[in-house]
This record gives C-alpha cells, structure tokens and sequence, in this order.
C-alpha cells in the first residue's frame, strides 16, 4: 500500500476565468469541466493535476483577507518555465533565484490570490549541468 499523489483543489470565484489562466497563462490543458454551468474542473500538465471549485465565498475571503495560500510546483528545468509564464503574461511576485532550502524557485500569483511557488532541486540542476 502507498500514496500515489495529491492533488489541490482551488477554490475560484469564477470557474471560467480560471480555467482560462490555467491554460493561456500556465499553460496547462483541460482535464474536464463537470456541471452547466461550470461548477468544477480539472487540469492537467504533464504529471501535475490541479483542480477547481466554483466557490465564490471561499474565494473571495482569501482576497480580501489577503490571505496567501501557496501550491508547491516542482518542474524540470525551472528557467525555461519561468521564460514561459513570464512571455504569457503571469503575475510574478517574486523573481527566480536560488534560495536556501536547495531550490531555484519564483512565485506566481492566480487570480485567485493562490501563490504557486515554482522551483527545481538545485542539486538537480547541478546533476543536470555536469552530465552535458
């Protein structure tokens, strides 16, 4: 027996604009959409899953509260991946650096106020580096 994986669930005041982000701005792909009107959505990239929930309330208590809640994406190659979401258009709020905790991360901002911290192993980019 083991865990497989987790997946969050973000909750979104407006289920369409979200999707939306997902897939111009992160670049993600829809997973599924399920209700008329939208009610919940999966997307998909690569091996990451990420749901959403119509919940305005939810939503709109983390804004206004400016509560930052954070989601912790590990990708290869984090320097083309930052390119990426910055040529998109993605509210970086903080810029990519190597930081104490073995990553070299940046953060980008939903529009939901959800923080998605973007990073690689620092010893993986080094491993990566001495093999070319």
């Amino acid at each position: 027996m083991k865990y497989k994986s987790a997946v969050p669930v973000i909750a979104t005041s407006d289920l369409l604009a979200s999707l939306d982000f997902c897939a111009n701005t992160l670049g993600f792909e829809k997973h599924f959409v399920f209700g008329d009107p939208p009610a919940y959505a999966g997307v998909k990239r690569d091996d990451v899953l990420r749901y959403l929930a119509h919940d305005p309330c939810l939503a709109d208590m983390i804004r206004q509260n400016e509560l930052s809640h954070d989601l912790f994406l590990w990708v290869n190659d984090v320097d083309a991946v930052y390119e990426e979401h910055k040529a998109r258009g993605a509210r970086i709020v903080e810029d990519i650096a190597n930081r104490p905790w073995d990553a070299r991360q940046y953060v980008v901002e939903d529009p939901n106020g959800y923080r998605l911290k973007i990073a690689e192993p620092i010893d993986e980019i080094k491993s990566a580096a001495a093999s070319c």
